[in-house]
């Protein structure tokens, strides 16, 4: 899936969901994957600044 987070104002930024289990949501972002807690990107996910561009 792939997302664009809005980061202020206009600045958009464009991440994959690669891969998401209980504890670890990996993205890619500009080629490289990075991992961050799910419980952070559910708190990103509920304030309304990600929206879902695709879904493939």
């Amino acid at each position: 899936m792939t997302h664009k987070i809005r980061i202020a104002g206009d600045l958009t930024e464009t991440v994959e969901l690669i891969a998401q289990n209980r504890y670890r949501v990996f993205l890619r972002r500009n080629g490289e994957i990075v991992a961050m807690n799910a419980a952070a990107w559910q708190r990103i996910v509920d304030s309304g600044r990600v929206v879902e561009v695709q879904n493939g």
